[in-house]
């Protein structure tokens, strides 16, 4: 965005706030705000930031083991290409942001950073990836017994539209003035659970628009008098809350993930991402899968997948090869990954991603046969002899298979991966100490 432009529409619109905001590692959307009047030297300087916020938990707890104390000093650089008017809170705009060192270099810890190094290393061989995050929440209202799921009713339930209308009406406008386009609606199979798919982004904005998408979603639920959780498994005895990734990659205008001679109209290159992702998968949950309450989620015969596998349509598993639209296959044709959910970071999920599956092109990984029912009908030695494996039990699971991933070690850097395994460790310490209740501290309002 032009600087003038920027200036104008501060002016227009009577901002008092700018926030500069960023996602940590550890999930959290934070930012510091500024005055307009100090627009030129927050772009010219950033706004300080010390080092070791990067790896605090979500409870704002820095472990001794972290390798960054504080001490040491790094800038949150605001994108001004991202400026947004933020329409459910009058008087307030927002900018999205990296962080960077104090000599204005990309800092190492910066998650919107590693994924502009992996979309490098995709443009590198001509390849963009278009991606969307396609989330689920619960939406709340306020009870004389506290905060409670709006509706009790089913999955696509039209009264459970009629229900969720004052929140949902006023969502929708919020996120398409900010160009996020919104496919559909539909309130989904828990309590107050509602789901809404948006269009796909190239590369760094599908992260971008993510970020975006939660913030809009709590700004205005709060506007409106609701609260909303994106906690995984916001209760034992509801669906989870889910964020599937649809992607895939294209050349110009070639979709390479078609190919109408391939089996289910898939490409070898899709194939091929598809194995890199199931080789790598503990390992790659680590970063989709990101709190304790995550796997939870991961039940037989719950819509979540609990079985590493792919297979055309299957919503059990992993990777479902979605199927184009009539006479738009090759446009439409993409891969979704369903063990994610909207408590990871965008960008470190989306780079994990890439990661794995670029690994499976450059070695030619075979995803396997195809899984044509749901894997939990099957006997456990039918699932051996397929080599089918269950996901990873808990967080710390993904954590050491992530600790011992050549590919993932090497693309993310070793320091990377060794501060946030140190942050996520003492995530599940704190958690664990504080009992039942843990799990709910920690999650439930917090992304």
């Amino acid at each position: 965005m032009q600087r003038e432009l920027l200036e104008k529409q501060l002016r227009e619109q009577k901002i008092e706030l700018v926030r500069a905001i960023y996602v940590g590692p550890d999930g959290i959307t934070r930012g510091k705000a500024f005055r307009p009047g100090d627009l030129d030297a927050i772009l010219e300087s950033g706004i300080g930031l010390t080092q070791a916020q990067m790896s605090v938990t979500v409870f704002d707890h820095l472990s001794p083991l972290s390798q960054y104390q504080p001490v040491g000093e790094v800038r949150i650089r605001p994108d001004v290409e991202t400026f947004q008017v933020l329409p459910y809170l009058p008087g307030h705009a927002q900018m999205l942001a990296d962080v960077e060192t104090l000599q204005g270099v990309a800092w190492e810890l910066c998650p919107r950073n590693l994924l502009k190094e992996f979309i490098h290393k995709l443009s590198e061989q001509g390849i963009q990836i278009q991606a969307a995050f396609e989330n689920e929440f619960t939406l709340l209202e306020k009870t004389e017994a506290g905060w409670e799921p709006v509706d009790q009713l089913n999955c696509f339930s039209s009264a459970a539209m009629d229900l969720a209308s004052p929140f949902i009406l006023p969502l929708i406008s919020a996120l398409e003035q900010q160009g996020i386009k919104v496919e559909k609606y539909y309130p989904e199979a828990g309590p107050g659970q509602q789901e809404i798919p948006v269009g796909h982004q190239a590369g760094l904005l599908a992260a971008d628009q993510q970020v975006v998408f939660k913030e809009t979603v709590r700004g205005v639920a709060q506007a409106n008098g609701y609260r909303v959780s994106f906690m995984p498994k916001f209760s034992p005895a509801f669906a989870g809350n889910g964020c599937h990734i649809h992607f895939s990659l294209w050349d110009e205008n070639q979709n390479l993930f078609y190919d109408p001679a391939g089996e289910f109209n898939l490409s070898r290159t899709a194939r091929e991402f598809m194995g890199g992702i199931l080789k790598h998968l503990p390992a790659l949950m680590a970063f989709t899968a990101p709190t304790t309450n995550s796997y939870r989620r991961f039940v037989e015969r719950c819509w979540s997948s609990s079985y590493a596998c792919w297979g055309p349509d299957n919503r059990e598993a992993t990777v479902r090869a979605a199927s184009g639209f009539q006479g738009q296959e090759a446009a439409t044709l993409n891969l979704e990954y369903r063990p994610c959910d909207p408590a990871c970071n965008p960008y470190l999920a989306l780079s994990a991603l890439i990661c794995a599956g670029l690994d499976g092109i450059e070695n030619h990984l075979d995803p396997g046969e195809p899984m044509l029912t749901d894997p939990a009908l099957l006997s456990s030695e039918e699932r051996h002899s397929l080599s089918l494996n269950a996901y990873p039990l808990d967080l710390e699971s993904a954590l050491a298979a992530l600790e011992q991933n050549p590919v993932l070690l090497s693309g993310f850097g070793e320091s990377r991966i060794t501060d946030y395994l140190t942050m996520k460790r003492a995530e599940i310490s704190m958690i664990k100490s504080l009992g039942d209740d843990g799990e709910r501290q920690a999650y439930e309002f917090r992304f």
